[in-house]
């Protein structure tokens, strides 16, 4: 089992820091161990994947083709970034989170 300790997440800037730096962006407090984090980096780079083939898209902004599953993709990923942000969050986190309202 590994330690858990108070980390701060920037998803803006895809930050994990120990120490809150509030001008960094909004930033959500979470409780996690070194597997919670590692999960938390993969989903910032399945959420950087999904934004670079995003990019193809502008190029031809009126070849909509393939556009709205590149969002679809880019959605899901954000959703799964922030429900492990909920699930590792102080109460204030979640809570800030449940006033979003991405998890409904």
């Amino acid at each position: 089992m590994h330690l858990k300790k108070h980390l701060f997440v920037t998803v803006d800037t895809q930050e994990i820091r120990e120490m809150s730096i509030p001008e960094s962006g909004i930033e959500y407090e979470i409780i996690a161990d070194y597997d919670d984090v590692q999960e938390i980096k993969q989903l910032f780079q399945g959420q950087n994947r999904e934004t670079f083939k995003a990019l193809g898209y502008l190029s031809k902004p009126f070849d909509e083709w393939g556009a709205d599953d590149r969002r679809a993709a880019y959605d899901a990923d954000l959703i799964l970034l922030y429900r492990k942000i909920f699930e590792t969050g102080t109460e204030k986190t979640r809570e800030e989170i449940r006033e979003m309202g991405i998890l409904e």
